[in-house]
């Protein structure tokens, strides 16, 4: 009984090491909201609120917003759709549904919902050396350098076809909160979210 415990406790430990190696971080300065106007204007997650005020203007709406999980209240700042939660006068976490947030590097390359998928195609050959060959196919789904999975599904309340997770390194620590890029049926992006705490 002791041994079988052991090794399931050692199991649930190597795979945890492996999942880790294998996560990728993307530094929260490719994941900034970006004026769609002026790319030299936008927030990077932890960054003041004004600054999405002088990128972005005034916001449709600002209003309280429980964090239960961190235990205290913050602010939802809306601008045309999209969802801008703040902690303590910083950018914690967003929500982004539309075109009129961009979502990139300030002064670099940005994406925005509506973008798509690019796909190709590869083809597998299967059997003995000189055939007869029985060919398979492996479609593999990028966009720009993050990992894209498809798959029919859930998550965060939205229904995706093809979605892409990566964690977020945050001034050189790496967060166990992470961004989330949701694809339709037709292989567009219609929506983005990052946060630096769960």
């Amino acid at each position: 009984m002791k041994r079988l415990l052991l090794f399931i406790v050692l199991t649930l430990l190597f795979t945890q090491m492996v999942h880790a190696q294998t996560r990728q971080y993307y530094s929260s300065d490719k994941l900034a909201l970006v004026s769609p106007t002026d790319k030299s204007k936008g927030i990077k997650l932890g960054e003041d609120i004004s600054k999405a005020i002088q990128a972005f203007g005034q916001p449709t709406s600002v209003e309280d917003y429980p964090f239960e999980t961190l235990g205290m209240m913050g602010k939802l700042y809306d601008f045309n759709g999209n969802k801008l939660y703040v902690t303590e006068g910083k950018l914690h976490s967003y929500h982004i549904f539309n075109s009129s947030i961009l979502v990139g590097k300030i002064n670099g390359t940005t994406f925005k919902v509506g973008d798509t998928i690019k796909s190709t195609r590869r083809e597998i050959k299967n059997g003995p050396p000189g055939g007869p060959y029985h060919i398979t196919y492996k479609d593999t789904y990028t966009f720009l350098d993050f990992p894209i999975v498809k798959e029919d599904g859930y998550s965060r309340n939205q229904h995706h076809y093809y979605y892409g997770v990566v964690f977020v390194l945050h001034n050189g620590i790496k967060y166990e909160a992470s961004a989330h890029l949701y694809f339709d049926s037709n292989k567009k992006l219609f929506y983005i979210s990052a946060n630096l705490a769960d």
